[in-house]
């Protein structure tokens, strides 16, 4: 007599063997079918602080020129700060291109250039971020930012927000120091310094000029009011021939460029020179522009020439104007009854993440 009571039969084998498979694949299955409940498991808390610590401390990439003067595609990385020494102090114009609907350089979908550029990562996150300036009143919001659902992760920075510097020489600053020609001529010339050496003396960079970082602005006013026949002044014709660029290298002076963009009078769009000038004449000169200069350390002279005539066709006329090729150029520098000088303002940063 055979003893088979150790034994397993084919079958028994061969249904062991298929239930082994079919169990080791659903195994592999099992965590593509969790994948979807993978996001409750994200703090979106700890994604919110990340995002709010690298809006206000960091000033983004490129860093020079600043990111915020430069075409969309040439942005890597979002960020509100002047710079990395000054955390929570945020840049005006930063702000400004971070929340625009419009601009010179380009707008910034939302959420896709955002999430690039400052949420990071391949996992969809939707979020809101705003920027509440306490002394204007004034919240901004991303373009079409959604509302917020339950669930989200929030942070919140209080910070400072540096104003930019500008200046205006008007009627009354124009009068009170050397600036108009004592001579009957129909050429004239006015010269603005902006010293880069003695600006990097300020050593706080909250409070620094630096026109490699910050825009300058200069408005020049009350044009007619330096004629010397005020009786005649409304129909004489003020022509801004052109605005020069100098720099000063090694003790040498040379010219390095012309400045095509003023704004004149009222006009919200900039006219090329050269252009007629009822009263006004007005300058921003961005940090992509003093970077073209290359000018580092170097004293930069802008130079505006004006001609005057009388008639049409005009005829030259010559009369007392603004003009300082003979005394010293307008300095625009930390002596605020030159220029306005930057200042900081309170305000809130808001980031939330879901």
């Amino acid at each position: 007599m055979t003893d088979n009571s150790g034994a397993l039969s084919i079958d028994f084998i061969a249904g062991f063997t298929i239930f082994l498979i079919a169990f080791i694949w659903v195994l592999s299955m099992i965590p593509g079918l969790l994948i979807g409940l993978q996001a409750f498991t994200i703090d979106y808390d700890a994604v919110a602080y990340r995002t709010g610590v690298m809006l206000v401390e960091d000033p983004g990439w490129p860093a020079s020129p600043p990111w915020e003067s430069q075409q969309n595609f040439s942005v890597t990385r979002f960020g509100l700060a002047v710079s990395r020494e000054t955390p929570n102090i945020l840049s005006q114009e930063k702000v400004d291109r971070f929340f625009a609907n419009t601009s010179e350089y380009g707008t910034f979908a939302y959420p896709d250039d955002y999430h690039q550029r400052i949420i990071f990562g391949d996992y969809p996150y939707r979020f809101n971020i705003s920027i509440f300036d306490v002394e204007r009143n004034q919240r901004l919001f991303l373009h079409e930012s959604p509302s917020i659902p339950e669930g989200y992760g929030y942070i919140r920075r209080l910070v400072k927000i540096k104003g930019l510097s500008n200046a205006t020489i008007n009627e009354s600053y124009i009068s009170s120091h050397p600036y108009i020609n004592s001579d009957n001529v129909t050429h004239h010339e006015f010269s603005i310094l902006v010293n880069n050496s003695r600006l990097k003396e300020q050593k706080n960079p909250v409070y620094e000029i630096d026109p490699a970082r910050d825009s300058i602005m200069v408005n020049v006013t009350d044009l007619r009011s330096t004629l010397s026949n005020q009786t005649e002044a409304g129909s004489v014709n003020i022509t801004l021939t052109k605005i020069n660029i100098y720099k000063v290298d090694a003790g040498i002076m040379t010219l390095v460029r012309t400045f095509n963009t003023p704004y004149i009078d009222q006009n919200s769009s900039t006219t090329q020179p050269p252009v007629e000038v009822n009263n006004k004449v007005s300058l921003k000169f961005t940090p992509a522009f003093f970077d073209i200069l290359n000018a580092g350390s170097s004293p930069v002279y802008i130079n505006l020439s004006f001609d005057l005539s009388k008639g049409t066709p005009g005829s030259p006329y010559p009369s007392h104007f603004l003009n300082n090729t003979w005394s010293s150029p307008f300095n625009y520098d930390y002596n605020p009854a030159n220029v306005t000088q930057p200042r900081l303002r309170d305000a809130m940063v808001e980031v939330a993440i879901w």
